[in-house]
């Protein structure tokens, strides 16, 4: 009796034959492998894998014919990742001490080999030749002989060690490879594209076929799987759901610890420079799962997001507004906890004072005007009440103006652009309105207030790690105990400049804080630029 066994913790094995009776000769064309390790015959790479049906019932179909009794029996219950991960893990640490231990028998062998040879010629005198006609010449000739022999194989063995050394240090690479987070993104969208493929084929699907206008000519009409195809597939998706799962999980911990940044539509725009393929080029078009770039001798291919390495975005040029992506593992940086800002009546109260306007402005003059919403929680922020003093540099259509206004502050304003100035000093909402550049304002101003500010409120621009420079140059205008709070690019965060580095060692060693916003913050500007609140002590 022949048993023709699948199960996922041994895979493909044939049980029942012996060497001589023929079964190998049948199946070995149909695609079954001989396995010296453990002297049985199975399909390769089945370990941990639904049946293959095929081959099994090809196999069993073919011995019956040749005269054999055969039995098949199929378990494919899958096993969950974890297990199945840890299994692999242990087999190959087996490999790895089994490769391990013949480099050193080969070693071993070279050694012996070599001294042997040693040994020989050790017994020759120094520059002694064969004497011709001499009775010693026969056995120097052997002698040489021997030492030819032996430096030979001591060469052979030395060169099997190496190799069998290479091999063990080459153990677990594929796996290893396998478990960094970017190549697990790639592996979830290749689940769950296979996994849409076999829920179609078990439902049913049909194909149709379009003539030049349009207008559809065949249909091909497939109807649900049934039998054996039917099992071997719920089998596969049953599978793949739990490896599914697993490697989410892994990916999302990835994320969460800043190892991974999966990238898409929410933080790779138009105009980004994006590093792929060791490449790098402008996103000339962002789709659902792909982005196209414009590489070099005008070659614009489409890039899979699980693809991409690193972006940078024009508006945080200090570094990505997105991490970059190492194959190693970095370091967990600690989170910030964030105080509460202010209770929710406080909040509806002040958002029924502020007023949107001028929701957005011209992309070249590098203003992302600040929402209401997001302005008074600027001002909450700061403390702002009745009689505190408030400082907004580079103030734009003057939003940040307003909330603090709404809760009592007294408000001055710096904006470079003359048109913006204009309108915020005609609409009264501060004391003193100043057309300049940020960046020149001397804090001993008169214009201004020559004994600092109570608070700082500030959006600054972006572009070229503009945001650290205002923000140094503001903390000049802030009184002793008041208090900075600006918007600003998520480069600062983890950029590696060392402007960005400087400028987070500064945060904490004011006590200050750090905190992400959300992505759609600035969505009515026409951007998904990510962006952070940073409050500052002064």
């Amino acid at each position: 009796m022949i048993t023709i066994r699948h199960t996922h913790v041994d895979g493909t094995l044939v049980e029942g034959t012996r060497k001589g009776d023929g079964a190998w000769e049948i199946l070995k064309p149909i695609g079954f492998h001989y396995f010296p390790s453990i002297r049985a015959i199975g399909i390769r790479h089945s370990r941990d894998r639904v049946a293959d049906r095929w081959k099994i019932n090809r196999g069993a179909e073919k011995l019956r014919e040749a005269g054999f009794e055969v039995a098949v029996e199929i378990d494919d219950e899958h096993r969950d990742r974890a297990t199945v991960l840890a299994d692999q893990a242990d087999r190959l640490e087996d490999r790895r001490h089994a490769l391990e231990n013949k480099a050193e028998r080969h070693a071993g062998r070279a050694a012996s080999a070599y001294g042997r040879a040693h040994e020989i010629a050790d017994g020759i005198p120094m520059g002694q030749p064969i004497l011709i006609g001499h009775h010693s010449e026969r056995r120097a000739r052997k002698d040489r002989e021997k030492i030819d022999r032996a430096m030979q194989t001591g060469a052979q063995e030395s060169d099997l060690a190496h190799e069998t050394a290479r091999r063990a240090n080459a153990v677990g690479s594929a796996a290893a490879h396998s478990a960094r987070p970017r190549v697990t993104a790639r592996r979830i969208k290749k689940a769950e594209t296979e996994l849409r493929g076999i829920q179609r084929s078990l439902d049913g699907y049909e194909r149709v076929f379009r003539d030049y206008k349009g207008d559809p000519y065949y249909i091909e009409t497939h109807q649900p799987v049934t039998g054996q195809q039917r099992e071997q597939l719920l089998a596969r998706k049953a599978q793949l759901e739990d490896q599914l799962a697993y490697d989410k999980q892994q990916v999302a911990a990835a994320v969460e610890e800043g190892v991974l940044v999966e990238y898409g539509k929410h933080n790779v725009h138009v105009g980004d420079r994006v590093w792929a393929w060791g490449y790098n080029g402008l996103a000339m078009r962002v789709n659902t799962v792909t982005v196209r770039l414009d590489f070099r001798d005008h070659w614009q291919p489409k890039v899979p997001f699980t693809d991409v390495l690193k972006v940078e975005c024009p508006h945080a040029d200090d570094g990505p507004v997105v991490a970059a992506t190492s194959s190693r593992p970095v370091a967990k940086r600690e989170k910030v906890a964030v105080a509460p800002i202010v209770d929710q009546e406080a909040m509806a109260a002040l958002k029924s004072k502020v007023a949107a306007v001028n929701t957005t402005a011209s992309a070249h003059l590098d203003v992302f005007v600040t929402p209401p919403e997001l302005a008074v929680r600027l001002a909450a922020q700061a403390g702002v009440r009745a009689g505190v003093t408030v400082l907004e540099p580079s103030a734009g259509t003057g939003n940040i103006a307003r909330a603090a206004a709404a809760c009592g502050g007294l408000v001055d304003c710096v904006e470079f652009h003359p048109g913006m100035a204009g309108q915020l000093a005609d609409a009264g909402l501060a004391r003193a309105v100043l057309a300049a550049d940020f960046l020149t304002v001397d804090p001993g101003l008169e214009e201004l207030r020559p004994d600092g500010y109570d608070a700082v409120i500030m959006n600054p621009p972006f572009r070229s790690g503009k945001d650290i420079a205002h923000v140094n140059h503001a903390l000049r205008f802030v009184k002793p105990g008041g208090t900075l709070v600006a918007v600003m690019s998520a480069g600062v965060a983890h950029g590696t400049r060392t402007a960005a580095v400087a400028f987070r060692g500064m945060v904490e060693a004011r006590a200050g804080r750090i905190e992400q916003l959300p992505a759609e913050t600035f969505k009515a500007s026409g951007t998904l630029v990510r962006a952070l609140l940073v409050v500052i002590p002064g």
